[in-house]
């Protein structure tokens, strides 16, 4: 099976994308919570938004780009695998290059 490894970039760029799909009457911001994308500690996104989305909604749709999970009942973070298929119908192994989403809304003014 083949793996493909989104890089933390380009995934921030693909949650921006989704969101302006998924919720084009909102406002959001994307930014990455430590501007270190190449450093091997685990990376994290803020999404904060204004209008739109309630929270719940939000972090459905954003639950497809995290790599890691996390038990509050038990404390233990694991790691997730995300599949898709290709054009010629192979299974692929897609590994988000951020462990994490934090979603901070919806709020009443998005500050910049």
């Amino acid at each position: 099976m083949d793996t493909i490894i989104i890089s933390a970039q380009r995934t921030i760029d693909l949650i921006a994308q989704t969101l302006a799909e998924e919720f084009p009457n909102a406002e959001f911001m994307v930014r990455v919570e430590d501007p270190l994308l190449t450093s091997k500690d685990i990376r994290g996104v803020d999404v904060v938004w204004s209008g739109g989305p309630s929270r719940e909604e939000m972090e459905d749709v954003l639950d497809q780009y995290q790599s890691v999970s996390w038990d509050p009942l038990t404390g233990i973070l694991s790691g997730r695998t995300h599949y898709t298929v290709n054009e010629s119908g192979d299974l692929i192994r897609v590994t988000y290059n951020i462990d994490y989403i934090f979603c901070d809304g919806p709020g009443e003014v998005l500050q910049t």
